[in-house]
């Protein structure tokens, strides 16, 4: 019986100063089962000899990661089928801009009309690209572009307050065609030389099908007077470098394309 009891005790200790496998001659942790576990009440985790560990709560995963970051983790997914989800996130910057110096279209403006050199000007490094996977027709892109706007005297007048109009919009290019106007927005900025003003164009695509996108941030001059009235305008480029630069002036779009789950 002494025997026994000795057994017991070597195994006991050995049990709580080594390593146990089950199914394994390797074991990876102090208790390492290989194959299927049945826990019919609660695991915990991170508990000591004073506390109990945490049980996790409905909906968590248990993580792990090393030796010493096992622990219950919140995981954010699509809430079943149908339900969208965010698979590309980028923001492009750019502190180049256009500037416009003459008064241009003043017309209205088509969704889907073909990019035009003549009337608009692309944002140099405003540009994006993407790839919809999925074929539901159900994806979408979230688009947002800043930029400042900044007006100045034109060539031999000597206005006290200025004033400019201009539009911004987005192409959209796909599969390798021409880019079509999806989005504008006209704006007004009025001051004394020098003066700017924040831009924002924020965008949704619905509806896309499969295939490859590009798209791009343009924008276009409209009523700038002309004469002893006349203004010019820079968009995402200082035209008066003593009340802004090139860093506080620059572009930035940033797109968001979300598909089903």
């Amino acid at each position: 019986m002494k025997k026994i009891y000795l057994v017991l005790l070597i195994f006991v200790i050995s049990i709580s100063n080594a390593q146990v496998g089950i199914n394994t001659s390797t074991p990876a942790k102090s208790l390492d089962v290989n194959g299927t576990l049945n826990v019919r009440r609660e695991i915990r985790t991170g508990g000591t000899t004073a506390t109990v560990g945490a049980a996790g709560s409905a909906g968590q995963l248990f993580g792990v990661v090393n030796a010493t970051s096992d622990t219950w983790k919140t995981v954010q997914i699509a809430n079943g089928t149908g339900s969208l989800s965010l698979f590309y996130l980028n923001t492009v910057k750019d502190n180049v801009g256009v500037q416009f110096t003459q008064t241009g279209n003043t017309g209205i403006y088509n969704i889907d009309a073909p990019y035009n050199a003549t009337n608009w000007a692309y944002i140099p490094n405003a540009t994006d690209s993407f790839v919809v996977t999925k074929t539901d027709n159900l994806s979408k892109a979230i688009l947002s572009f800043q930029t400042t706007v900044q007006l100045t005297r034109g060539a031999g007048t000597n206005w006290a307050s200025g004033f400019a109009s201009y539009s911004c919009g987005i192409f959209v290019e796909k599969d390798g065609a021409a880019g079509q106007l999806k989005a504008v927005r006209n704006d007004i900025i009025r001051g004394a030389p020098g003066a700017y003003r924040a831009y924002n164009l924020n965008v949704v695509l619905d509806g896309l099908s499969a295939g490859s996108y590009v798209v791009k941030a343009a924008c276009t001059n409209r009523n700038l007077g002309t004469g002893t009235t006349l203004t010019h305008i820079g968009i995402g480029r200082p035209v008066d470098t003593t009340t802004l630069n090139t860093d506080m002036s620059q572009s930035t779009l940033t797109t968001s394309l979300l598909q089903t789950y």
